[in-house]
């Protein structure tokens, strides 16, 4: 078995000097092995797992800071096998991205939302508005929007209540193209999200020429409570979120971790508030009990 072992070791090390450049040296690291079986172990089962319903609807809700309730939420995905235990989102969408999957799980999440939505529906709870990630991929589909709008109907669900997020990635390439496609969905009934706006190098020029509803300021801006020890930091959340509500754009503040968090992106303007301060991601079954029946109240 030892010898085994060695030999298995030194071909992963083998493959991974392949992989570089000539005349390399590499040595067997057993965390890039774990890493590289975890990722062929994703792949092998992520047909099967979407087909068993192991990809599971999570919600974190989002607080409206005008009247202090929830109205809103975001989907989220989790990956809870049949025996229990879970494959993390960090573990598993860098790989989707990478093969193309993550088209079909972005589909496959809506579809959640729209079923728990009708459900809550049929129980009689005022609809609420939640918001799906949308990658690259599936954006620039042919058949994209023909495929939101099957799924929507299918389950009788008016279309404002879908916010769809996508990141300023998409606008790289052509805002025009862009433009166009966000026209098509909001002429369906869709309202678009930019998320993550300030993780990157965003421009304010992205506010002014895309035709979006809201945008979602990163939760960087309030990481470590930077902005208290950080004049500027707090003249350039203002002024964004002043210059989205000029734009007749929605605000989102995410990463809202404590009541001095939210004291002071209520005061600067924001409209909504996301993060661990309200809640952690839910099932759609908690998120019912603590917030729908409960009629949107949230404390803090």
């Amino acid at each position: 078995k030892t010898s085994d072992t060695l030999i298995h070791r030194a071909e992963f090390a083998l493959k991974h000097a392949h992989a570089g450049q000539e005349n390399t040296v590499v040595f067997y690291d057993e965390s890039i092995y774990q890493a590289e079986n975890l990722q062929n172990q994703i792949e092998s089962t992520m047909k099967s797992a979407l087909d068993q319903g192991e990809f599971k609807l999570y919600l974190q809700p989002k607080k409206d800071l005008r009247n202090g309730k929830i109205h809103s939420g975001e989907a989220l995905v989790r990956w809870i096998r049949e025996d229990g235990t879970m494959i993390y989102p960090d573990q598993f969408i860098p790989i989707f991205e990478k093969n193309g999957f993550c088209a079909e799980l972005d589909l496959y999440m809506v579809e959640q939302v729209c079923r728990q939505l009708r459900r809550w529906m049929d129980e009689g709870y005022e609809p609420i508005t939640i918001s799906v990630n949308q990658s690259k991929l599936l954006f620039y589909r042919s058949d994209y929007v023909q495929k939101l709008c099957q799924i929507t109907d299918k389950y009788h669900i008016p279309r404002q209540y879908i916010v769809l997020e996508i990141l300023e990635g998409l606008a790289a390439e052509s805002i025009e193209e862009l433009n166009k496609n966000i026209s098509v969905l909001h002429e369906k009934g869709f309202k678009i999200s930019l998320d993550d706006f300030g993780s990157g190098y965003s421009s304010l020029n992205l506010l002014a020429r895309l035709d979006i509803d809201e945008v979602k300021l990163d939760r960087g801006f309030l990481a470590g409570d930077q902005y208290m020890k950080n004049d500027k930091l707090k003249v350039l959340m203002k002024n964004i979120i002043r210059l989205a509500e000029e734009l007749h754009i929605d605000t989102v503040v995410e990463g809202v971790e404590s009541r001095d968090n939210e004291e002071f992106i209520s005061c600067i303007g924001t409209v909504w508030g996301q993060g661990y301060y309200y809640s952690r991601p839910i099932s759609a079954g908690e998120f019912q009990k603590e917030y729908l029946e409960k009629g949107g109240c949230v404390s803090g």
